[in-house]
């Protein structure tokens, strides 16, 4: 099933229904409350009044066009002339006041399925997560060239995600300047949307996007940090995480989510040792695991007495890219505060990193549709009603 959050749109005349659905939200992990300004698509919880004649159409309209992914009526009496037009018009949810949480709670689980079975995999974006089997290999240094070689695909489109411990050093690799960092959202995640977010991330030179990690903050808590992934999902052709594997061995959200897992390793017997435990590990936690995970023999000299053959055959799965050593440019890059793949286009490791982002990249995502301002307006006519209410204000 489609595991995004969705946003939520209220437009309510009952206050205290509008407390009770705002509470239910805040409370529900696969659901987030957006004002009708947010522009996003998602659900709107509709309570018919005296406009109704005039705001129905308009609502019709944006669900048949897609303006909006679904929408509830909501009320203490279901008038059925109402409801008959509704149901012709597929909407299929009614919210009987007073509302009962599990009743919410089974609306929004049917608009997730429905949407599975209805999305289209290029309206989200891809979350590639890549972790060194152990410290030391250079995991950075190819998440962050990763991501700048995708960026150039579309630049603006991509983002990196610090989530490497015990302290990210990402901004170090590309000379970055930032106000805030994931540490921010965390800290007032009710108030989660496309616009926040953008507010958040650092912008690199060559467009990337950034989003880097506080000093010394422990890691979001899984249902925070599933909200961030989604929302970055879904604003960002692609996400790539510089993350490590935790020492506890459990499963980590941004492995969990991830559309590719890409493990950096060198050819080395200890290494492989890892390697092996820690795919082994993913694999026994995430049937799934094994179709999505993809290794990378990094600094891979032409004299090792381990091949990428042999190490193939050790770990008894496929070595996908093998990136060359070039330690000298790597360094420099580093120092430089410059991307490898921007540093040393000629580089036989930037050759590799950009075959890498090719077979990793997508087609674009299409242009979300956002409420037409017919939709948009019976919003005021709401607030003009009950200018004390707070519907469809972000938490």
């Amino acid at each position: 099933m489609n595991n995004r959050v969705i946003p939520v749109t209220l437009a309510l005349n009952d206050k205290e229904q509008i407390k009770r659905i705002e509470q239910m939200i805040a409370g529900n992990y696969m659901v987030r409350l957006v004002n009708e300004e947010a522009g996003e698509t998602g659900v709107l919880i509709y309570e018919p009044g005296d406009n109704v004649d005039e705001d129905l159409p308009h609502i019709i309209h944006a669900l048949e066009s897609g303006q909006a992914e679904d929408v509830y009526l909501a009320g203490s009496n279901a008038n059925s002339d109402i409801l008959i037009r509704a149901m012709r018009s597929g909407i299929r949810e009614f919210l009987q006041y007073p509302l009962e949480e599990n009743d919410f709670r089974a609306a929004i689980m049917r608009t997730a399925m429905r949407g599975s079975l209805d999305a289209d995999a290029s309206e989200k974006g891809k979350i590639f997560t890549l972790m060194g089997s152990k410290s030391g290999l250079g995991a950075s240094t190819l998440a962050v060239s990763l991501a700048c070689s995708l960026n150039s695909l579309d630049p603006g489109r991509t983002i990196l995600l610090d989530l490497r411990r015990p302290a990210g050093e990402v901004p170090y690799f590309l000379d970055l300047k930032f106000d805030y960092t994931w540490g921010h959202l965390v800290e007032d995640i009710s108030r989660l949307d496309s616009t926040y977010l953008r507010s958040m991330v650092a912008e690199h030179e060559s467009g990337l996007n950034v989003l880097p990690a506080p000093a010394g903050a422990e890691r979001p808590d899984d249902h925070t940090l599933f909200m961030i992934l989604e929302q970055l999902r879904y604003n960002y052709d692609y996400v790539v995480i510089d993350t490590s594997y935790p020492h506890d061995e459990s499963l980590p959200k941004e492995v969990e989510q991830a559309d590719s897992i890409l493990v950096a390793m060198q050819l080395t017997l200890p290494c492989l040792a890892r390697t092996s435990r820690i795919l082994e590990s993913i694999r026994s936690q995430d049937p799934d695991g094994d179709r999505r995970l993809k290794l990378i023999a990094n600094r891979v000299t032409k004299n090792s007495t381990i091949g990428v053959a042999e190490a193939a055959e050790v770990l008894n799965r496929d070595i996908t890219w093998v990136v060359p050593e070039d330690g000298d440019s790597s360094l420099s890059s580093i120092n430089q505060g410059t991307p490898l793949v921007m540093a040393y286009p000629k580089s036989p490791a930037t050759k590799a990193i950009q075959r890498m982002a090719s077979d990793l990249g997508a087609k674009k995502k299409k242009a979300k549709k956002r409420f037409s301002l017919p939709f948009s307006s019976f919003f005021k006519k709401k607030a003009d009603k009950n200018e004390d209410s707070l519907a469809g204000a972000t938490l």
